[in-house]
């Protein structure tokens, strides 16, 4: 029985390494403090939540903001849509153009601001050109 309890735990332990070392998600932390600050907004957006694909509330004992750092502190596992990780200054200047914006618009698609459009840059590689030998 212990023998199988330590195979168990072994198996365990070796899938989570793998699964920990194989990740190529780019952009975790940078991913986290993006949507936080854009949790920030979900108060003052929050009629609009659905259409800024911000999570809608849990339940009402927890806060909207609290709801939406819970959510994106999983989703932001898989890194951002980008593979091209960003600098901290980059982060940084994207953060504080949502923690700046005036409405609920840069909430929706950070990536228009000009610090944040670094967001939707893709390094395909070099075969991307289209040529063909």
């Amino acid at each position: 029985m212990r023998a199988a309890v330590f195979v168990g735990l072994g198996v365990t332990a070796a899938a989570a390494f793998v699964a920990a070392a194989c990740s190529s998600a780019t952009g975790i932390d940078a991913c986290q403090q993006i949507e936080q600050a854009r949790c920030y907004w979900i108060e003052q957006c929050e009629s609009d939540a659905g259409n800024f694909g911000l999570p809608t509330r849990r339940s009402d004992s927890t806060s909207p903001v609290d709801d939406c750092f819970r959510f994106y502190s999983d989703a932001c596992q898989h890194g951002l849509v980008t593979n091209v990780p960003p600098t901290s200054d980059q982060v940084s200047a994207c953060v504080a153009a949502i923690n700046a914006a005036t409405d609920c618009t840069i909430v929706q698609n950070p990536e228009t601001a000009d610090a944040c459009a670094w967001l939707t840059v893709y390094d395909a590689g070099p075969d991307a050109d289209g040529a063909t030998e």
